[in-house]
């Protein structure tokens, strides 16, 4: 059995902060230009942010949130927990989930995400079912339809987010669909990749 809560409140307010605090000097002094909002439906949102090395989690979506990635509560578990324990404890900052990457951005890989504007909507194929989360430029949840979809397995997903995987070797591969505005689905990979 793993230490990953399955709680959205537990994972965000005591796992998140106990994990990022294992990866040790890697954020040495570092703090983010923005934060990073996880929002479960009907569970509640959480938001992230590095400030001199520690994590800061608060409740609710930062006004100054660089993504918000919102998904219904069914889809936390897949998704977000397993994503937590595939990494294990001893994986680098390398190896990490894109939105813990996404805490110590440079300058440029900011600006072009305050940039950009709209929503990429991911569709993800599991074993017993089909989950589901969007991506959000900025702190607002998207309103209408989203302006990109990526198509991919559950198992693809975690081998892009951990960089075991490059986006445009799965997609040559067809292991990951896009459809609607592409160009999204690139600012995104080149900011956080």
């Amino acid at each position: 059995m793993t230490d990953v809560p399955r709680s959205p409140v537990d994972f965000f307010e005591s796992y998140v902060p106990a994990h990022i605090a294992r990866l040790g000097g890697v954020f040495a002094g570092r703090s983010s230009q923005g934060a990073i909002a996880f929002d479960v439906k009907t569970k509640g949102s959480w938001s992230l942010r590095l400030r001199a090395g520690a994590i800061e989690v608060e409740q609710g979506v930062a006004a100054d949130a660089l993504l918000r990635i919102t998904l219904e509560p069914a889809d936390f578990e897949p998704v977000l927990v397993a994503g937590a324990e595939r990494l294990g404890e001893e994986a680098g900052l390398e190896r990490q989930l894109v939105a813990v990457r996404a805490l110590v951005l440079e300058d440029d890989r900011v600006a072009m995400l305050r940039e950009a504007k709209g929503s990429l909507g991911i569709r993800i194929a599991g074993a017993s079912a089909e989950h589901y989360l969007t991506v959000s430029l900025g702190a607002e949840a998207p309103t209408g339809p989203v302006d990109c979809e990526l198509g991919c397995a559950l198992e693809d997903l975690f081998a892009l987010q951990s960089g075991a995987k490059n986006p445009f070797e799965l997609m040559m591969d067809g292991k990951v669909k896009i459809t609607g505005n592409a160009q999204l689905a690139m600012v995104l990979g080149a900011a956080l990749g």
